[in-house]
């Protein structure tokens, strides 16, 4: 059995826990079921203007009016809704890593922690057998052989670098997948036979919402992966210093200031669907695993040296 020096991995276990971890997901599910079910429109509606209107044309002006109406309604209710519900779920994690990683709860960048109302109705349901399971190994189970100022820090580079490279690899291609449907669409139209006018009323303004809706993913996205670089670049400095001797007081204190940033940063994170997170699972999972394995050994080789 391996020789624990911080309580990490069974404090994750603990039902407290993955009861929080549990209404994270919830959460974010039915953010990313309303994200979809507006993407899924936005997408429907220039495709059924496009092969509607040689047959019907009195219908595309009401695709037009469709396409406006949903742009109106995203801007000014759903994005609301969606953005209360990202808060939500960046404190349900703050929650959970706060409580993990044995750090006080800072009031003053997260506000007050989530309702237990709020935490019981998302929580008292399990997810599926598999999920549950992966809650009580969120963090690799090798940090927990280090200092619980060390292995905080491996949990939250994990964090950084997990978020990073979904990120790079979704937010590079999302623009690209709506402006090849566009073109796909545009071509369409005209092999079809439709007119500028036509093409204006049955295509261009019902596609408006899902352009409009990937302009704004993409521009988040890109500002998601400069937050997670510079994150990454503090945590590196503040890693350093850990293995350079530093007291683990000092180090806390770098911590604490680090998961503010990661809380704001989850806070302002657009949506990523749960089947991209899926789809490069396995890949991610492997590397995150590998370099915090990576981490605890030569932070351990660092400790042994210091005591020789």
């Amino acid at each position: 059995m391996e020789n624990l020096r911080n309580d990490i991995p069974a404090r994750q276990s603990r039902d407290e826990n993955k009861r929080l971890l549990r209404a994270r997901d919830r959460n974010y599910g039915a953010a990313k079921i309303t994200q979809g079910v507006i993407v899924t429109v936005s997408v429907l509606l220039p495709i059924f203007g496009v092969l509607a209107a040689p047959r019907a044309p009195e219908v595309r002006p009401y695709v037009a009016l469709a396409g406006l109406v949903l742009l109106l309604l995203e801007t000014a209710l759903i994005d609301r809704v969606q953005k209360d519900r990202l808060k939500r779920g960046a404190k349900l994690q703050e929650q959970f890593d706060t409580e993990v990683f044995s750090l006080p709860w800072n009031r003053f960048v997260a506000g007050a922690q989530v309702e237990p109302e709020d935490l019981r109705a998302l929580s008292a349901k399990p997810l599926s057998e598999k999920r549950e399971n992966e809650f009580a190994t969120w963090y690799e189970p090798c940090i927990g052989r280090l200092p619980l100022h060390l292995g905080r820090l491996v949990g939250q580079r994990t964090n950084i670098s997990y978020d990073a490279r979904v990120r790079r690899k979704y937010g590079g291609q999302l623009l690209l997948w709506i402006i090849v449907f566009g073109v796909a669409l545009l071509f369409t139209g005209l092999a079809m036979g439709l007119t500028f006018p036509e093409l204006l009323t049955a295509l261009l303004v019902p596609f408006m919402p899902v352009l409009t809706w990937a302009l704004k993913e993409r521009l988040q996205h890109a500002n998601t992966a400069n937050s997670l670089a510079n994150l990454g670049s503090e945590w590196d400095k503040i890693w350093t210093k850990a293995l350079g001797g530093a007291d683990a007081t000092t180090v806390t204190a770098d911590s604490r200031a680090l998961q503010d940033a990661i809380y704001q940063h989850r806070e302002r994170s657009p949506l990523v669907f749960d089947w991209v997170y899926r789809r490069l699972r396995a890949a991610n999972e492997d590397e995150a695993h590998h370099a915090a394995v990576d981490l605890c050994n030569r932070a351990e080789q660092g400790l042994d040296g210091g005591r020789a």
